[in-house]
């Protein structure tokens, strides 16, 4: 999945990633933390888990993150009409 990638499926994939990453990661923590266990290294780890899945997934739901400017939606080439 790239940015400009026009799949139907990829925007709805990204956000449920999104939307499971936190909550796992949510999770993680509560349990880290009613275990006792949540310490610096943890916290650490889990930081870098959110920035290594939520970025590219927030890169595919807005692709003008990257370059700065709007992305068109419709990339599609005209069919040529010379046969």
């Amino acid at each position: 999945m790239l940015p400009h990638d026009d799949k139907p499926w990829a925007k709805s994939l990204a956000r449920a990633v999104i939307c499971l990453t936190i909550v796992a990661l949510a999770c993680l923590t509560y349990f880290l933390q009613s275990r006792d266990m949540l310490h610096i290294p943890e916290i650490v780890g889990i930081f870098l888990l959110f920035l290594t899945i939520v970025p590219p997934n927030l890169a595919v739901l807005y692709p003008w993150l990257l370059t700065g400017k709007p992305a068109q939606t419709n990339n599609r080439v005209p069919k040529s009409t010379a046969r």
